[in-house]
């Protein structure tokens, strides 16, 4: 594990304990999220032939202080690859990510947010499955309110991790998805 990675991994700690004394006073509040968007490659990926595909993903959610939440999340990015393309058949990134996720509380309903995190993914071909890797993930979105606990939320995102022969798997994830509270 690289200097950064531990780095980033004292910051969560740190903020979850310094979030776990208004956790205490106040309800946590629990909300889950699912999203579909497009997965484009970028760097390694693109060079071995790796074109656009779909993105999905599904969080849970706890929002510990008014501005921030930590999130656990399953995600598959899906990726074209045609006749030369040196990845196999349909690969995809697959695996887990967990974060935090800062929300910018603003005079409307709709709430900017800004979130970063590890990523646990590994590189799976119809013909072989690689190893998982650590990586990072960083994005921003904004919650639009559509109900009174569900939310529409755009969002973009960079996912990066190693890939074995690949090299580095990185890529956008640009999508929308729907956020529910269920307290």
């Amino acid at each position: 594990m690289n200097i950064r990675m531990r780095g980033f991994l004292v910051a969560l700690t740190g903020a979850l304990l310094v979030g776990a004394p208004a956790a205490a006073e106040a309800q946590v509040q629990v909300s889950g999220e699912g999203r579909v968007g497009v997965a484009l490659p970028t760097g390694d990926l693109s060079s071995e032939g790796a074109e656009a595909g779909l993105a999905l993903g599904a969080e849970l959610m706890f929002n510990f202080q008014r501005n921030l939440t930590a999130y656990v999340g399953l995600n598959r990015h899906s990726f074209s690859c045609d006749r030369d393309c040196d990845l196999g058949r349909n690969p995809r990134s697959t695996g887990l990510g967990a974060g935090l996720k800062y929300i910018m509380h603003g005079p409307s309903d709709a709430h900017w947010w800004a979130r970063g995190g590890l990523v646990a993914h590994q590189i799976v071909t119809d013909d072989r499955t690689g190893s998982r890797n650590l990586g990072f993930e960083v994005g921003t979105g904004i919650d639009m309110p559509v109900a009174p606990r569900l939310h529409l939320v755009p969002h973009l995102s960079l996912i990066s991790h190693e890939a074995g022969r690949v090299g580095t798997a990185t890529y956008l994830n640009l999508g929308i998805g729907f956020h529910y509270h269920f307290n």
